[in-house]
């Protein structure tokens, strides 16, 4: 039980920070572009790069108390995870989910100096706050309350990958490959997808209200755009 009840905190830390990231990622669209998008490659409001990168900063630093190291750690960490993932996400998808072209002191646009130093002070909120409060409350919680939702969280997330790798497959072709942050222009067509399946799927349009059906054909080639993500943006 030991074992199931650690792991069930984990993952629900895991799901906290990935929907504090996916927030935090809304806000800063929305105060940019004046417009609701919804960032990352699930439909859900969650952004799983957040919920890996702070698991494992809380995992290898939690019992560190210096703010320096902890600082660097999370710069060279975020680095090295955002870089990977946008790589990865680009071979299997075809697409970019953010660009930072546009930004000083980049590496082939996947991350920037100003990224990683962000990622750097979040690491220390994270470290010397956020998961030693979660994990506090977490220890105020009866052990089938903190199993439960572990569960249903766990359940939702695997529904939601699967819808999430449904569409987006479906959009590949439609993008095609793009040297800028598509994830807007696949929000659009997600959006068209849904509309399009019934009744049932149309409820999942409630995940992207502020976007317009894209007129775009499968045929259709994604428009020039100066857009880059904004920053702190990821999968």
């Amino acid at each position: 039980m030991d074992f199931w009840y650690t792991l069930a905190i984990w993952f629900l830390l895991f799901i906290i920070y990935s929907f504090c990231g996916w927030l935090m990622e809304v806000i800063v669209t929305i105060l940019q572009r004046r417009k609701l998008v919804n960032r990352g490659f699930l439909v859900g409001p969650i952004c799983p790069i957040y919920g890996v990168g702070a698991v494992l900063l809380s995992l290898i630093l939690g019992q560190a108390e210096n703010w320096f190291a902890i600082f660097c750690v999370g710069v060279v960490g975020s680095a090295i995870l955002e870089y990977f993932v946008s790589f990865l996400m680009e071979k299997l998808f075809r697409v970019r989910w953010w660009d930072y072209a546009d930004r000083a002191f980049n590496l082939n646009g996947r991350i920037c100096l100003e990224s990683a130093i962000s990622f750097g002070l979040i690491a220390i909120i994270i470290i010397k706050c956020a998961t030693p409060f979660f994990l506090w409350l977490f220890s105020t919680m009866p052990i089938w309350l903190v199993c439960t939702l572990a569960i249903l969280l766990l359940a939702w997330l695997i529904a939601d990958i699967a819808l999430s790798l449904w569409l987006i497959l479906d959009v590949r072709v439609t993008v095609g490959t793009a040297e800028r942050d598509a994830t807007e222009e696949i929000s659009e067509r997600i959006h068209e997808i849904l509309m399009n399946k019934g009744k049932l799927n149309r409820r999942l349009v409630k995940a992207f209200p502020e976007q317009k059906p894209s007129q775009k054909t499968k045929k259709s080639t994604p428009k020039s755009s100066n857009h880059t993500r904004s920053q702190p943006t990821k999968e």
